[in-house]
């Protein structure tokens, strides 16, 4: 069983999500633009409001310094050069809370009643990012990852909540293979299709310090897990500490 929980818009749990930071960004911009934000010829975010975004934002793993001097460095970035940020701008159009209209990106009837609180427009889009959104589901189903979000959120409810590697969650859900693999891709599809919008949300977080291999990151919880998801009861259990 899973559930999701209303969470005060001025709890401060709510700043640790990307998502959420994302979102009140674009609310101000819809603010200063009340009729709407200009968009590209092609109807990209232009390059001021994509560099205000990245230093505002701080994404993990998408800050000024990976985007500006990652393997390839750039002098400007582009809205595609800011990968979450992008597919946010397309996840809320095929919500139909956002539509492009002569040149510029303008909130829909439903868009500015969804706009106008912080945890309503955050909720909103964290249940289409995660339940509903196409691309996240091929990434689950279009590999053939065994299982539904009633089990992948209480295992890592379990799981994750001193921390757990890549591996170590494949295993538990999925067992061991008879040959160990790090490039296994029952990990790769559970990382894009489960781990990777969960991080998004702000419902957990990455930790590379024993290597970047999607086998070798560790997870943990979040305290915004246990405030916005409603899971079955887990029985304590106990740690030994030598």
């Amino acid at each position: 069983m899973y559930d999701t929980l209303a969470v005060p818009s001025d709890d401060p749990l709510l700043e640790g999500s990307p998502l959420v930071r994302a979102l009140d960004f674009l609310a101000a911009k819809f603010v200063e633009n009340p009729k709407g934000i200009q968009m590209t010829k092609t109807m990209a975010f232009r390059r001021d409001l994509i560099a205000e975004a990245i230093l505002k934002i701080q994404w993990p793993d998408w800050t000024e310094q990976e985007i500006y001097n990652g393997y390839m460095p750039i002098k400007a970035a582009d809205e595609y050069h800011f990968e979450p940020f992008w597919e946010l701008h397309y996840l809320l159009l095929r919500m139909k809370v956002v539509r492009h209209y002569k040149g510029k990106l303008v909130l829909t009837k439903l868009g500015k009643s969804v706009f106008e609180d912080r945890f309503r427009r955050f909720d909103a889009a964290a249940h289409a990012l995660l339940f509903d959104d196409p691309h996240y589901a091929e990434m689950r189903y279009g590999r053939n990852l065994v299982g539904n979000w009633n089990i992948w959120l209480n295992v890592l409810d379990v799981e994750a909540q001193h921390g757990t590697t890549g591996q170590n969650i494949t295993e538990v859900l999925y067992g061991k293979e008879d040959e160990p693999n790090e490039f296994d891709p029952r990990t790769s599809a559970l990382y894009y299709g489960v781990i990777k919008p969960l991080m998004w949300c702000g419902m957990l977080e990455e930790h590379i310090d024993n290597g970047r291999k999607l086998v070798d990151r560790v997870y943990t919880k979040t305290p915004l897990w246990k405030r916005y998801f409603q899971l079955d009861p887990k029985k304590p259990m106990l740690r030994v500490v030598h």
